[in-house]
């Protein structure tokens, strides 16, 4: 069975991770508020609170984040 190296993107868009909101995530400036959001649906999906919080407004900004530790299922994510 081959091993999926780059998955599609949660975000629903037609790009692999890593050129849709995985550069986000690596530190690159969403265009947009609609790529904004969509790379906080990833990282939610995936887990990455870090991203959240640096992505989170300061005003309403928790000190700290929990999520579940391991990412969600793929049958439970409807998408964007």
């Amino acid at each position: 069975m081959a091993t999926v190296t780059n998955p599609p993107c949660p975000c629903g868009l037609p790009a692999a991770y890593t050129e849709c909101c995985g550069r986000f995530h690596a530190g690159e400036a969403a265009p947009d508020a609609a790529r904004l959001m969509r790379s906080r649906y990833t990282a939610y999906v995936l887990g990455n609170a870090p991203y959240l919080l640096a992505t989170w407004a300061a005003a309403t900004r928790p000190a700290a984040l929990e999520l579940d530790a391991e990412p969600a299922p793929k049958n439970l994510v409807a998408g964007v």
